[in-house]
């Protein structure tokens, strides 16, 4: 009976011990262990979900070493690298063996910048945000409603973002759709850093006299900065618009050259905030001394998991707007609430 028992505790042991390597692992320095599943690494802080407890998050430079083995990951450094692969726990403290198949590599912890799953799924690459508002703006002394979403896909050399915007003023006797965005952007990279860019816009912008404008172009871009708290894109090239002023004209094709700047800022202690900054310049080659600037700054602050409380400023200058009694800047202050996905 002694023998039958010891067998029957060793084999609970034996399993509980496999179910456990077959899970994510945190181990701190102060020798506490975490078992659970890894949801993220972003900016040099941990998202991860504990066996039978809430979301944690965790600074690296608190753990002694990880395992990621749940599935596959995309690992991002601080050095501009990125890989494919799972994590497990190195004899070095503050360092990770990084699995790639059948190599095998040391990587320092810290060094890790970004790491989400990397779902085999299709579906399952999806993430986004959606957020509603009240807003105030120049071109009105009235009360706006406001919304915004954005939709990500990211496969091993893509990502693929697509937005919607909108500002819209209601009141007793009519509504008016004052300004809306909606924008495609594909990111094709071709090194770690580098990429080539696809885009489609629509943008109606009635203080500047525009009823819509289609906008479609190419080119090419670079993340030059990469830390553990800061993101910045450059990118540009060539795009084609076609527009159509409050007054019914179409203006045709015009070909601009374009450059954009896209600064992002995340602190993901609490209070977790994320700062993100986009100018978009734009130098007509159709008509002579065209420039046009489109604005956007957005601040984040995460109050519960997943809802934000959004601040955002958004700014358009043209210096000859299609509308012909139009105004040639318009900015706008939006206030609200966002939920991600």
């Amino acid at each position: 009976m002694k023998k039958f028992i010891l067998l029957y505790l060793s084999l609970i042991l034996a399993a509980k011990t496999f179910s456990q390597s077959k899970k994510d692992t945190l181990f701190f320095n102060n020798g506490s262990i975490v078992i659970g599943e890894i949801k993220k690494i972003k900016l040099g802080v941990i998202t991860f979900d504990p066996d039978d407890a809430n979301d944690i998050t965790v600074q690296l430079r608190k753990l002694k070493t990880l395992s990621a083995v749940t599935k596959i990951f995309r690992i991002e450094t601080v050095k501009d690298d990125v890989y494919f692969g799972k994590l497990i726990p190195h004899n070095i403290s503050n360092y990770v063996r990084l699995i790639q198949g059948n190599d095998t590599s040391t990587l320092f912890l810290q060094d890790i910048s970004v790491l989400n799953p990397f779902e085999k799924s299709f579906a399952q690459r999806f993430s986004g945000n959606v957020g509603l508002g009240y807003s105030y703006t120049r071109s009105s002394g009235f009360g706006r409603l406001n919304f915004d979403g954005k939709l990500y896909y990211v496969s091993r050399k893509q990502e693929v973002t697509l937005g919607v915007s909108g500002i819209y003023t209601i009141t007793d006797t009519f509504f008016s759709r004052d300004n809306e965005n909606a924008s495609l952007l594909v990111n094709n990279y071709f090194s770690p850093t580098s990429f080539t860019t696809i885009l489609a816009n629509y943008q109606r912008n009635l203080e500047l006299g525009l009823q819509r404008r289609y906008q479609e172009g190419f080119g090419v871009g670079n993340k030059f900065i990469t830390t553990k708290n800061i993101y910045a894109w450059a990118r540009g090239g060539l795009v084609l618009n076609q527009e159509k002023s409050i007054e019914g004209k179409f203006s045709g094709t015009l070909a601009e050259l374009f450059g954009q700047l896209q600064f992002n800022f995340f602190r993901f202690t609490k209070p977790e905030i994320n700062f993100n900054l986009k100018e978009s310049f734009y130098y007509s080659l159709s008509e002579n001394g065209r420039l046009r600037n489109d604005g956007e700054t957005n601040l984040k602050w995460e109050m519960i998991e997943d809802l934000d409380l959004t601040l955002s400023f958004y700014s358009n200058y043209d210096s000859k707007p299609p509308g012909e009694e139009s105004r040639n800047f318009d900015f706008g202050v939006t206030f609200g609430l966002s939920y991600s996905f």
